[in-house]
């Protein structure tokens, strides 16, 4: 189908998109996302109505999305652009992309969102990113306007327009649910012609969208983004809201769809993901029963009560009465004490079980958290986390997949956007001496000439488990004693980062320190020699 030959209106992306509700109500989408992302909060009591009752939340699963979270998150992300053949003009490219990745990346806060994302993937199945050039916006370079934005979307919000292919790049079309206030669509509206701007009103379709509990919903709108590519590649978009159109088909240099996606757990043809809390609801629902329960029966038992006999005490019994009259002969006014009854055992101990064997399930037990009374063998609770981390491998593999599909929209995105830009390259540079010293150059170079197509794209994940700092600095230390580690310039530079304070003024130090020996021991030479 050739996009560009269909006259795309707004009651058609409407369409679309009712269209796309329609097979995530089918699925139940909304309804288990809202109910996932209340039990993670800890609202795990919703619509319950008692005035007595003082229910108890035991939220266990809020620390297993944390640690799960943990295990795969890494803030040491680094890339490494490749030219796929040997070629001087994409290595130079190459060279350019990497250290341009790393402006963005640092401008939109990427590494700060990627445990935002995967936290919405794990309890909502899955999480997008959304990019997008934002022409207005101050770049930080001279004379140049316009910055790559990037904006974290819910799965609820993202409708694929063949929703049995979780392949982003493969999809006839994308629309992307943006939850606007209706005074900034309307602003847009009106900056790009929309005669009927002022007729544009805020909407609330009742699905769960993140936002439900907004005072007023009608100060939020439907912003509908809708992407597609033409015959020869390039993508196209428009935007809608409602029934009137903000912005018509607009053609780009871009090539791919500005939106990276990450399922948790992948489903068969089907491009929503496996909720990790999901199937863990019923037994949360358990504990606080019983936890409540439990509460109640203390509440009420627990407690020695005072028994008197009505009949000698008319008025009742006033605990707080100075003097209490009674009938008859006061030595006949009796009272005992009823004993409080003790809370089974049995009963703490199933709760007790119930909640180890979830944190079992999920792969979260206290050995995973760290919850160990007597760490005297670290080893082996090293060795016990890694073990448990071991059925986050694949969503790990997923994780890194979803890094290198965001930076290669990135590289997408600098080829159609930023033309003719201030670069800075940083690269090594050989002296007379033959130490290798670090160059910086600022340079103007044209993003629309960058061979794209022939680059290829490595990306590096650093772990990030607390551990991971601690065995490198071991293992230098033991390459060192080995006599391996030729000099501490070579030692304090594979340092991790953060390990020392100002570690770049004491590699510069320990270079000095080698120059030094280096000019002495010939002096030395030359001495002997001439002796």
């Amino acid at each position: 189908m050739n996009e560009q030959k269909i006259t795309l209106t707004a009651d058609r992306i409407q369409a679309e998109y009712e269209k796309g509700v329609q097979y995530n109500t089918g699925i139940g989408l909304y309804e288990n996302v809202k109910q996932c992302e209340n039990f993670v909060e800890g609202k795990q009591w919703e619509g319950l109505k008692s005035k007595n009752l003082r229910p108890i939340t035991m939220n266990v699963l809020d620390p297993i999305v944390h640690y799960k979270v943990a295990q795969i998150v890494s803030n040491d992300v680094d890339q490494e652009v490749e030219p796929f053949l040997p070629d001087e003009q994409a290595e130079y490219a190459a060279k350019i992309l990497e250290q341009s990745i790393d402006r963005v990346v640092e401008r939109t806060k990427l590494k700060s969102k990627h445990h935002l994302v995967l936290r919405d993937a794990c309890v909502d199945g899955d999480a997008a990113l959304y990019f997008y050039f934002d022409a207005s916006k101050a770049s930080g370079l001279g004379g140049v306007q316009g910055e790559i934005c990037a904006e974290q979307v819910m799965n609820t919000n993202v409708i694929f327009g063949n929703p049995a292919n979780c392949n982003v790049q493969e999809q006839p079309y994308l629309i992307i649910v943006r939850r606007r206030p209706v005074s900034e669509i309307r602003k847009d509206a009106k900056r790009l012609g929309c005669a009927e701007w002022e007729s544009i009103e805020g909407d609330s379709d009742g699905l769960y969208k993140g936002d439900d509990e907004q005072n007023n919903s009608d100060s939020l709108g439907n912003e509908l983004v809708r992407f597609w590519k033409s015959e020869d590649g390039k993508v196209h978009y428009c935007r809608s809201c409602g029934r009137f159109m903000i912005e018509q088909d607009v053609a780009t240099e871009m090539t791919l769809y500005p939106v990276a996606y990450l399922s948790w757990k992948p489903r068969k043809n089907c491009y929503h993901g496996v909720m990790e809390i999901k199937p863990l609801i019923n037994t949360q629902i358990e504990i606080n029963k019983q936890w409540t329960a439990l509460a109640l029966m203390l509440r009420n038992n627990a407690i020695p009560k005072l028994i008197y006999n009505r009949n000698k005490f008319p008025k009742g019994w006033d605990p707080d009465a100075t003097s209490i009259g009674v009938t008859g002969d006061v030595k006949d006014a009796l009272t005992g004490v009823a004993g409080s009854m003790p809370i089974p055992t049995e009963a703490t101990g199933i709760t007790s079980s119930m909640t180890d064997a979830l944190k079992n399930v999920a792969g979260a037990n206290d050995a995973a958290l760290g919850n160990v009374k007597n760490p005297e063998n670290s080893s082996a609770i090293v060795a016990v986390q890694t073990a448990n981390a071991a059925p986050l491998a694949l969503t790990k593999i997923a994780y890194y997949q979803f890094v290198e599909d965001y930076e290669r929209v990135l590289i997408d995105m600098m080829h159609a956007y930023y033309g003719m830009r201030q670069v800075k390259i940083t690269d090594e540079m050989t002296d007379e001496t033959g130490e290798t010293q670090e160059q910086t150059l600022v340079e103007m170079y044209d993003f629309s000439s960058l061979p794209v197509e022939a680059l290829d794209l490595n990306i590096h994940i650093g772990e990030t488990s607390y551990w991971s700092r601690i065995l490198q600095v071991s293992t230098l230390n033991n390459l060192q004693t080995a006599g391996v580690m030729p000099n501490m310039v070579e030692f304090l530079s594979r340092m991790p980062e953060g390990s020392v304070k100002d570690q770049e003024g004491l590699v510069e130090a320990a270079k000095r320190v080698q120059q030094q020996a280096s000019m002495q021991q010939a002096l030395q030479q030359g001495g002997l020699m001439n002796g």
